[in-house]
């Protein structure tokens, strides 16, 4: 059983509150990944968000030649619960993971009777998502003005 305090050790949800999380945990499904276990495929909508408990994810996508790397405490699949569109990478497990899964019907059916939780949600989202295209840009300045790319 996924708990509130659980969800709160997860960088997505650090700010969220408990009465929301409460929900959240209600849809939450415990996951458990093999080494080499594939999780998700680019191209693919992913079928949940995932919250990862332990261990590393590895994703990988084919216009870009370094990996990234998912540890305990962050997500992935934050693009697709929002818009159902297709993952940009394929992931993969380096080590057992275990994670949460949050599936977007199972989410959306719990949130539907309440507005004031979703939009709380999603926009605990949106700010990961802003955080992290905020790091990949600093990134991607940082190699250009190192002269390792355009």
């Amino acid at each position: 059983m996924v708990t509130v305090q659980e969800l709160k050790q997860i960088f997505l949800f650090k700010d969220v509150p408990d009465d929301v999380l409460k929900l959240v945990a209600e849809v939450a499904e415990e996951v458990t990944f093999t080494p080499g276990e594939p999780i998700a495929a680019e191209g693919e909508p992913a079928k949940a968000l995932y919250l990862i408990r332990s261990g590393t994810v590895r994703g990988t996508n084919v216009n870009v030649k370094a990996p990234m790397v998912f540890g305990t405490g962050e997500s992935f699949g934050q693009v697709s619960i929002l818009d159902g569109g297709p993952i940009g990478m394929t992931l993969a497990a380096v080590e057992r993971v275990d994670a949460i899964a949050l599936r977007p019907a199972k989410l959306a059916g719990k949130l539907a009777g309440n507005h004031e939780a979703g939009h709380v949600l999603f926009r605990a989202v949106a700010r990961s998502l802003a955080a992290r295209m905020r790091r990949l840009g600093d990134a991607f300045t940082l190699a250009r003005d190192r002269g390792g790319a355009p």
